[in-house]
């Protein structure tokens, strides 16, 4: 019998290590899989192709939904916690986009946004009443694509929620912006291929999700980072942003709804020209404002236990004020009317402004 040499304990150690990370791939794959623990788990087959997944959790009958859009490669586990703190009276509505947890891709045709935006406005239709005020919510990339869907939707929305949203031309407006994206674009390029070797099981992960350390959901988001598929998503939709964005995107649709932000504390002081770019978002609505959670990050705007109380507060103004339109809308005379557009309410950096004038 050979005597265990260097060369073959190192190829025994990297094919345990190997076998590890596959497992744990497997084991995540899976875990994602299933639903939400309080939410009703229902696909729809899409004009696309696509069968996406989306969970619903039912509140009052006569009161708002909130259906949410996650960002890039986050799914609908990020929204979790935010649910957790909102009024028992709203239903809530989470969406997976195709290729993450359980929505499948079978669009034949090249990924654009075009189809996610009506992937988006066909689970609405499928789950909001036409007289149920409705109000969408978009964090990150998934502000952008809802914020296209509400142009799509005209008088089945009430209101409009960016969290954080990326805007079409911020790599043109920012250069800090841009120069940070060519890092974002190597590690998007790597990624699938890595996770697909089971190197999620090496990610420095108590690092990279510490923003949600104290969370019920912590596990949950950690285990999708391990995810090929998540991966692999993500790089489809990130390919087609990142061109997107650096030619210029396209201008913002105008809408008859009101659009608030909720900006994150680091992107107004880490890239301050954020605030022209929120302040468009604002004016191609009737009115909203922007807010700021103190402390937070992009991604702690959403996933973390200090800051996403405020957020759950923020948008749940929104959707007083959504319940209040809808009902004017309902009393308005003649078929298909609507209230008279709000006057737009200013941002707090607009009103300093003034003021200071």
């Amino acid at each position: 019998m050979n005597e265990p040499t260097f060369p073959r304990l190192t190829v025994a150690g990297l094919a345990a290590c190997l076998a590890a990370g596959l497992v744990h791939q497997k084991y995540a794959t899976l875990r994602t899989l299933a639903g939400h623990a309080g939410f009703e788990r229902r696909r729809l087959r899409c004009g696309s192709g696509n069968i996406v997944t989306h969970h619903v959790r039912r509140g009052a009958a006569d009161g708002p939904v909130l259906v949410c859009e996650a960002g890039l490669m986050n799914t609908s586990s990020a929204w979790l916690l935010i649910a957790d703190h909102l009024d028992p009276s709203v239903s809530v509505v989470l969406y997976d986009r195709a290729g993450y947890r359980g929505s499948l891709r079978r669009c034949p045709e090249d990924y654009s946004f075009h189809e996610s935006v009506c992937d988006l406005a066909e689970v609405v239709a499928d789950t909001v009443g036409e007289d149920v005020p409705c109000v969408l919510a978009g964090h990150s990339l998934g502000g952008y694509l809802a914020h296209r869907a509400a142009a799509a939707l005209p008088g089945r929305v009430h209101g409009l929620v960016l969290v954080d949203p990326t805007h079409p031309r911020e790599l043109l407006h920012s250069r800090k912006q841009r120069e940070g994206s060519r890092g974002v674009n190597l590690t998007m390029k790597l990624g699938p291929l890595a996770a697909m070797l089971g190197s999620g099981l090496l990610m420095d992960k108590k690092g990279l999700f510490a923003y949600a350390e104290g969370s019920p959901h912590y596990r949950k988001l950690r285990l999708e980072s391990s995810v090929p598929g998540v991966w692999r998503t993500a790089l489809r939709e990130w390919n087609y942003s990142y061109a997107f964005m650096l030619d210029g995107g396209r201008p913002l649709d105008r809408l008859d709804v009101p659009v608030s932000v909720v900006a994150a504390e680091s992107t107004m002081q880490g890239t301050p020209e954020h605030n022209d770019l929120y302040e468009e978002y604002l004016a191609s609505g009737t009115g909203g404002r922007i807010s700021t959670v103190p402390g937070s990050s992009h991604l702690s705007v959403l996933g973390s236990p200090d800051h996403a109380p405020l957020t759950a507060k923020l948008i749940q103004e929104v959707l007083q004020e959504a319940v209040r339109r809808a009902a004017v809308r309902a009393a308005s005379d003649g078929p298909g009317a609507s209230d008279e557009p709000a006057e737009p309410t200013e941002s707090t950096e607009s009103a300093a402004r003034k003021e200071a004038a």
